[in-house]
């Protein structure tokens, strides 16, 4: 199923931006909302295995709670089959982690699988779909 079908069947929307929106403080830019509307889906390499990792746009993800380090942008694309800046919080077969900040959104904006593409999405769907384990993740 296409990441398009899987927002569609969640009850989200693809934004067509028109032009490549990369960074947190770019999404907010076109969009019109605040950066802690948009969230960061990021890949996570742990002894466990590979992990998602969902935070908000404000916060910056804590390592030491996952034991972990950031996938590099090569790993990135060959685990997700996307590019850094376009990982949609949905649809990526690996263990979730959603930080609770999230969830305290009704809706959220991240990542369309491109860099011309977001999507619109409540976080509560995105937690279903993944199966998502919730908990304090960022450094705050």
């Amino acid at each position: 199923m296409s990441i398009e079908d899987i927002v569609r069947k969640l009850g989200g929307r693809i934004i067509e931006v028109g032009r490549d929106v990369v960074t947190v403080k770019q999404a907010a830019r076109e969009l019109g909302v605040e950066e802690g509307q948009i969230i960061k889906s990021l890949v996570v390499i742990t002894e466990e295995g590979p992990l998602l990792a969902i935070l908000d746009g404000t916060s910056r993800l804590d390592l030491s709670k996952l034991r972990g380090r950031l996938a590099r942008p090569e790993e990135v694309k060959e685990l997700t089959g996307f590019e850094v800046g376009e990982v949609p919080p949905v649809g990526i077969p690996m263990r979730t982690l959603i930080d609770r900040k999230v969830m305290e959104r009704r809706v959220v904006y991240g990542g369309g699988g491109s860099r011309r593409r977001l999507i619109e999405i409540s976080p509560e769907r995105i937690a279903e779909y993944q199966g998502a384990e919730i908990m304090d993740i960022s450094d705050r």
